[in-house]
Order: structure tokens, then sequence, then C-alpha cells
């Protein structure tokens, strides 16, 4: 989204200067039953609906011929900043809840640095990088005497951007800081853009979601779907993950789309928590053998992303900080051979 000359990456919507990773019309329909180990419907949940508010991923860019500058934001709950020209990060903080002014300056040692230094983005590229689980209002951006402020040229950015949708693993629960999530760590490595639309205690595929991300503009997507819906009864899966599968393949028969299966955790390697063997089976199944319908579905295997056990948090689940990097490395491995097909063919 392109607002005051700014681009409010990852951002589907601002309201009140509010900005939301997903439309409200969407964030008010997420709901899935939750159903007893008979099958039987208990009660509808839509717990995930705050989580889809959440501003992880949210970056603005913008290009300005000023040093000093002045984000002024207002946060309801402490908020990661941080702040990169291009690639190279400038600084990192934590807001308190309320008024923020954040002063940043261009560090004047990157004049000196040549182009084949970079990486994804152009050192002349501000990007903050906004990660929290509160509202996160934009009130402003100032620059010293003025100075226009303008959208990174296209020429300055990732050629490629890759859609990303899955559970709190995808979006970076366990990670020390956001910005060193899995799929952060993989787009430094592979050189791309990662939108992620991940929604920690959903991705129940519903339709309305399907639908918004099916709008979004991108040249791969990446679906880690099998991991919260697997305890749902086998039609609830077949019915919503199979249809994400389906619809992505078939609208877009022209661009890869990269499905994974549910990740290494709990009972893969824990014999003291619930036995999730038959709920991974489940989703697997449905996961496998609907990629296995399109030339465009590209299956990858949870148990080779997360390869080593310890490279899981204490409760068995989420990736530790330590293991969504060692992920990120393993998901760009997956990822690069189509990577760089990709860009051949653009």
């Amino acid at each position: 989204m392109k607002f005051d000359e700014i681009e409010f990456f990852n951002t589907a919507e601002i309201r009140d200067g509010v900005l939301y990773r997903f439309p409200l019309s969407v964030c008010d329909k997420l709901s899935i039953g939750e159903y007893d180990k008979n099958g039987q419907f208990i009660r509808d949940f839509n717990g995930h609906r705050e989580s889809a508010r959440t501003s992880y991923g949210i970056e603005l860019r913008f290009e300005t011929a000023a040093k000093n500058i002045t984000l002024l934001i207002e946060t309801a709950r402490p908020t990661y900043v941080t702040a990169y020209n291009g690639d190279f990060q400038n600084t990192s903080l934590t807001t308190g809840q309320g008024r923020n002014e954040i002063k940043l300056s261009y560090p004047e040692i990157l004049e000196g640095v040549g182009k084949e230094s970079e990486n994804r983005f152009g050192k002349n590229v501000w990007r903050i990088a906004l990660d929290g689980e509160g509202d996160v209002r934009f009130l402003g951006l100032l620059t010293e005497r003025g100075e226009k402020v303008s959208v990174p040229q296209s020429s300055d950015c990732p050629e490629i951007k890759l859609l990303a949708y899955g559970s709190s693993i995808t979006q970076g629960c366990g990670a020390l800081c956001p910005q060193l999530n899995y799929l952060n760590t993989a787009a430094q490595i592979l050189g791309i853009d990662i939108q992620n639309k991940a929604i920690a205690g959903g991705c129940f595929c519903e339709r309305e979601t399907v639908e918004y991300l099916c709008r979004e503009t991108f040249d791969a997507v990446y679906l880690e779907p099998g991991t919260n819906i697997a305890n749902r009864p086998l039609a609830i899966i077949e019915e919503r993950v199979g249809t994400l599968i389906d619809t992505f393949c078939e609208r877009f028969a022209d661009k890869k789309i990269f499905i994974m299966t549910p990740v290494r955790g709990l009972s893969d390697v824990s014999k003291t928590t619930e036995d999730y063997t038959e709920y991974y089976s489940r989703s697997r199944g449905v996961i496998v053998s609907h990629a296995q319908r399109y030339a465009n579905a590209i299956l990858l295997d949870g148990h080779k992303l997360l390869d080593k056990a310890y490279y899981l948090s204490g409760d068995i689940l989420h990736p530790s900080g330590f293991g969504h990097v060692m992920m990120g490395t393993n998901f760009a491995k997956m990822l690069k051979p189509y990577m760089e097909q990709i860009k051949r063919e653009k």
C-alpha cells in the first residue's frame, strides 16, 4: 500500500492511522469450530482474530535526501522497531505504550559503500520494520528542512516477492528478534522479498482469507497450513486446507506454490505431550494428496525444515531463536533453485 509517498509494505489497510496486515473485514470473519476427540462440535473459535490484527511484517519504505528523520507513531503495546538503510541495520529499539518520537540519522559512512556491497535493497532505501502485538498508529514522518519523501524505485528493491501464509511458526513466534525469524533469514539469503501473512494461533484457511490473499501481488506463494488445524476432523481439514491448495494452484497455474508439511514438534519429539501422530498424519495426508495434483505445486518436508529437535523452544512446538535462523538457512536451500529459475524467467 502507498500512502503519503511511503510504501507501507505488508499493509492491507490504514484506518485512522492504524496499520493492519489484513483488512478488518477479513479479520472479523476468522473462525473455526472446536471439536472433542469424537469429532463432536463444541464451540466456535476466533481467538486468532487478534493475531491477524498485529503488525508483524509491516515495513515503511521510502527514499529521501534528508539525512535526519523523525518517525511519529503511537503504539498500544511495546513494539519492536528496526530501521535499515537498504539491508544495513541502522538501529533497533522497543517502543513504550503511547506516542513515540523516533529520531533516525543516515550513517555518513554508508556514503562510501559501493553497489557491489548491497544485497536486496539499495542503501538509499529507508526501511522501518514495525513488529508488535498491538495497534500501531502512524502519525507522521518528519524530514530535516522538509525534504521530500518518495516511494522506493523498483530498481532499488528485490525482483521477487514471495507471499507467505502459515501458523505462529511462520509468523515468527520464538524468534529472539522478529527480524531474525526463519522467513526473514531466508529472504536475506535468497535476496527476495517475503510478505508474511502468517497468523499465530490461526491459519485456518477461511474462505475470506483465501480470497484476500489471492488478490495480493506476488511471484510465488508459500503455504504452511498443517499445524494448528491438525486436530480438527478430517472433513474440516479437507475442506479448508484442500481448498486453500486447490485455489492457489488452479488460479495461479503459472506460478510456483510451495507447500510445507507439518513442521517437526510436539509428539514427534516428546513422549509427555498430547499425541499428535494421528493429527499430523491427517493434515499431512491432505496436503500431499492435493499438492500431487498440480504441476506447479512444490511439496516441502516440514521435518527437513526443522531437521534437529534442539532447534525447538521448551514448548517443543515453536522454534528457538537459534532454531529460526537455522530453519531460515534450510528454507533458503529448499527454495534456491526455484528462485533462480523465477529470476531467469522474469
